[in-house]
């Protein structure tokens, strides 16, 4: 059987995961009664998960916040990248301004796009502070630059906003009984996989299907998860094309 990297999933992805998990087993393997009683204490801690994490089961907020952020992590990939290519313009002005600009960026952190949420925040508004000093807006016109900065500091107020109305709708959230049924759905999920990986080998006429069935639904939520991942990448990817296309 395949390996879920259950750190990966999010607390509605693992919902979601063992939901199917024990669906396919109900279908599959019904008449196997160790597998059912799994199967029970799964669908149980999942609506223990459910009932924890209230409002935000499904949230709307999640897909919304995700995608705030990856706006933000562009704009500040662009205007950092924008800075680094106009250190070699040509032109003695602008690549003085440009290094003065790519100094300060270097002070507040180049890979401030990969910090949590808060953390990234607090980094840009630091930032902000630093580009609000007579020399840095200079240095800022002079290279052009000063249209990315408003539009970084345009998008950091757009996911703020959607911040805000996460963290509102999750005042509501019981930690302790999310981390606890979540524990507990990881527990069975790993019993329900190891008696399956140990049987299938004796008796694959029986264990075959549901193993082949419970590897598939392993893909689909690594693929979800991990394509979370590759939003910085993305973003990496047009603010260099953007910069390429001004340069």
């Amino acid at each position: 059987m395949k390996t879920l990297p259950f750190r990966l999933l999010t607390s509605n992805e693992l919902y979601a995961f063992a939901n199917r998990v024990a669906e396919a087993c109900k279908l599959t393997v019904s008449d196997n009664a160790y597998l059912m009683k799994l199967c029970a204490y799964i669908i149980v801690a999942n609506s223990d998960l459910r009932r924890g994490l209230g409002r935000t089961f499904n949230s709307e907020f999640t897909s919304a916040l995700l995608f705030a952020d990856e706006k933000r992590d562009g704009g500040f990939i662009g205007l950092r990248d924008y800075i680094y290519a106009c250190c070699n313009s040509g032109d003695d002005v602008k690549d003085e301004a440009a290094k003065n600009l790519s100094a300060i960026v270097e002070a507040v952190g180049n890979t401030i796009y990969a910090l949590p949420f808060a953390a990234e925040t607090t980094k840009l508004d630091v930032l902000f502070e630093k580009f609000e000093g007579p020399a840095a807006r200079e240095a800022l016109a002079t290279i052009a630059a000063t249209d990315w900065l408003e539009r970084l500091k345009a998008r950091q107020a757009d996911f703020e906003k959607v911040y805000q109305s996460k963290i509102d709708t999750e005042s509501g959230v019981d930690i302790p009984l999310v981390r606890s049924s979540k524990n507990a759905i990881t527990t069975y999920l790993k019993g329900l996989f190891a008696h399956i990986t140990t049987n299938v080998i004796n008796d694959a006429a029986q264990y075959g299907a549901i193993e082949e069935k419970i590897d598939g639904i392993i893909t689909d939520a690594v693929t979800i998860a991990r394509s979370r991942s590759t939003r910085i990448e993305n973003a990496e990817k047009e603010a260099a094309k953007a910069t390429d296309q001004i340069g």
